[in-house]
């Protein structure tokens, strides 16, 4: 009798324990599958690290071809022959990789988070090579101190469909800011069309304190290095900096299923600061002195004398400064 009341006692507790357990570790257990499911790729398209290594090698290798400066009709040549290399490389066939960017292009936000962990990478292994981050090319010159302003991700990933279309920028003048800077908007575009127009924009906007406005905008079309220069000119002084990057659509095309992805890679806005002009006061009697040191002075050249003249005109010296 007391082994019977024993094991019923056991009995009522693993059923309350099972009661209790069994629900909440099949609520865990179905998450965890919901989970799963929704965040997996099928496996007839290429995964997500799959992709992205397939896809830095391709940038590497269209960033060789755009930097040959050649007729675009080699260039596109050449661009094919290195994508193929790619794909070969990584035993991936034109077709499956076209229809997997097919797939990431319809889920838009797994596509965005591969290109930005392809930046990083990008950006990482450029420092470990050497090469430091938001400096200029060598193409760039300026006067005085030079700064990358450049406010979010140093790669893009633009779609011919919306919100991915378009990407927009704003930037508000701090104290770094001063009368007289030069602003160079820097990008290179790699275009991934299987067919169709290629048309990205790019536009840059200056507002100055006075609240008027200076724009500059350009069409690409071609995978290559573009740059955008707007300055202050006027000496105005800079209020705030806007700007987008956009990819154009054909007009009634409606089709989803072709590949047509722009690809913008570091990017840069690079604040360049110039030179304060002189006083003419000043300059005209720097180049007296120097006329004068140098022993090539006489009496037409005296101070006297080319104060007198009247192509420089006798004002206070607050109104030359200006």
């Amino acid at each position: 009798m007391q082994f019977l009341l024993k094991v019923n006692l056991k009995s009522n507790c693993m059923y309350r324990i099972f009661r209790f357990t069994f629900p909440l570790a099949l609520f865990l257990t179905i998450s965890v599958w919901l989970c799963s499911c929704g965040n997996s790729v099928p496996r007839k398209y290429l995964q997500p690290d799959e992709l992205e290594d397939i896809l830095y090698d391709y940038h590497v290798a269209l960033g060789m071809v755009s930097s040959n400066y050649e007729e675009m009709d080699k260039r596109a040549y050449n661009e094919r022959l290195y994508k193929l290399a790619v794909l070969k490389k990584h035993g991936v066939s034109e077709e499956k990789f076209e229809k997997s960017m097919v797939y990431y292009m319809r889920h838009a936000e797994d596509l965005q988070k591969i290109y930005k962990s392809l930046s990083e990478r990008v950006r990482v292994e450029a420092a470990q090579m050497g090469a430091s981050i938001g400096t200029m090319d060598s193409g760039l010159t300026a006067v005085g101190d030079t700064a990358n302003i450049w406010p979010i991700e140093s790669g893009l990933v633009l779609m011919q469909r919306q919100p991915y279309h378009v990407v927009s920028f704003e930037i508000k003048a701090d104290t770094t800011f001063h009368k007289g800077d030069r602003f160079n908007l820097g990008f290179d575009s790699q275009f991934l069309f299987q067919e169709g127009f290629k048309d990205g924009i790019a536009m840059l906007t200056l507002r100055f304190q006075n609240d008027s406005v200076a724009t500059r905008s350009l069409h690409f079309s071609s995978n290559s290095r573009y740059n955008l220069d707007l300055n202050d000119n006027d000496r105005l002084g800079v209020k705030e900096i806007r700007g987008f990057f956009y990819l154009n659509k054909e007009q009634n095309v409606q089709t989803s299923t072709t590949l047509k992805l722009l690809f913008l890679s570091r990017i840069q806005l690079l604040r360049m600061r110039s030179q304060e002009p002189k006083p003419l006061s000043t300059t005209l009697g720097e180049s007296v002195q120097e006329s004068s040191e140098d022993g090539r002075s006489n009496t037409t050249d005296s101070p006297q004398k080319i104060q007198s003249e009247p192509s420089v005109p006798n004002l206070p010296k607050r109104e030359l400064v200006r």
